[in-house]
């Protein structure tokens, strides 16, 4: 009894934790691009865009040898990145599109494609694949800290050309930081404290893993979406999408086949991988908008709901 009390008030602290943790981030990161002169989107795909969790998973992964779950995580994830989190943004509330939303909508779309191709061509991602794309994943990041220095340059001259006393960005740089990491660990507390309290309900472990657990995988993705859209961070929205893909195609599975070559069972290759890429040209022909609304939203979580219903009930 006392250990579902327990787990009960966990729940409830992860629950603060999230709630907590994603005003705190989106706050921060509109202000970051107030000082630095640089898009929310841009900031965006610095802090939330970087998939420093799903990173640690893939390997870990590769590591055990479940190279298959590496795979498989990796492209599950982005797909659940576009028609799950990004359209609960937008049912949430409609965002604006920016001209660095579309320049690196397209940029997800070409690694998309060329991740794509590499699966097809050699059926999985080998050694030096793996090397080539922690190599790309390292130019982008470049790219986005040019970016950021250049608007923080920019911003310092305006300054000083006006008598402004300059004010530090590194604690507001720090307290974004800090509500990425209150909302992962909010997540993670309510996820694990939910699975027990199911248990404890004599739930399956099946209708678990099905409903808790995929939601968990999820859920810090949903709630910065979620929180970026409500408070009009459009950029926080888009940039959560575009760049969490962007790095998981680069990041977790270059390091990890740089680990051990990472095959790619037939059923992603020929269901899976083709979804993904045709999904993302999807959203990156809606991003030609100027806005996107609850229709989009509502269009892509239906899209959602269709894979999830092949792959649990006919795949």
């Amino acid at each position: 009894m006392l250990r579902a009390v327990g787990y009960g008030l966990l729940f409830l602290l992860g629950l603060v934790l999230l709630e907590r943790g994603a005003d705190l981030f989106t706050e921060q990161v509109g202000e970051l691009a107030e000082r630095t002169g640089v898009s929310e989107t841009v900031i965006g795909l610095l802090t939330a865009g970087i998939e420093w969790e799903e990173t640690l998973v893939v390997v870990l992964a590769a590591l055990r040898g479940n190279v298959g779950i590496a795979v498989g995580d990796v492209i599950g994830s982005n797909i659940a990145n576009l028609s799950g989190s990004f359209a609960a943004g937008l049912l949430a509330r409609p965002v604006d599109i920016s001209q660095d939303d579309r320049r690196y909508s397209w940029v997800m779309l070409v690694v998309t494609g060329l991740v794509a191709a590499l699966l097809w061509w050699q059926g999985g991602v080998s050694r030096a694949a793996g090397g080539a794309l922690v190599m790309l994943f390292a130019l982008y990041l470049v790219s986005l800290l040019i970016s950021l220095w250049r608007g923080v340059l920019r911003v310092r001259f305006e300054r000083e050309q006006d008598g402004e006393e300059e004010r530090s960005t590194v604690v507001v740089a720090l307290l974004a930081m800090v509500g990425l990491a209150l909302i992962l660990l909010g997540a993670e507390a309510v996820i694990h404290s939910a699975v027990y309290l199911a248990a404890l309900l004599h739930v399956s472990e099946f209708v678990i893993g099905l409903t808790l657990v995929a939601v968990g995988t999820t859920l810090p993705d949903n709630v910065i979406a979620i929180a970026g859209a409500l408070k009009g961070r459009s950029g926080i929205v888009t940039a959560n999408a575009i760049g969490s893909n962007i790095c998981n195609l680069l990041l977790p599975l270059g390091i990890a086949a740089l680990v051990r070559p990472l095959p790619v069972d037939s059923a992603s290759l020929n269901f899976d991988l083709p979804v993904l890429v045709g999904l993302t040209a999807l959203v990156t022909l809606f991003f030609s908008r100027p806005r996107l609304g609850r229709g989009t939203g509502a269009l892509l979580l239906s899209l959602y709901v269709l894979y999830l219903f092949y792959n649990f009930l006919v795949k």
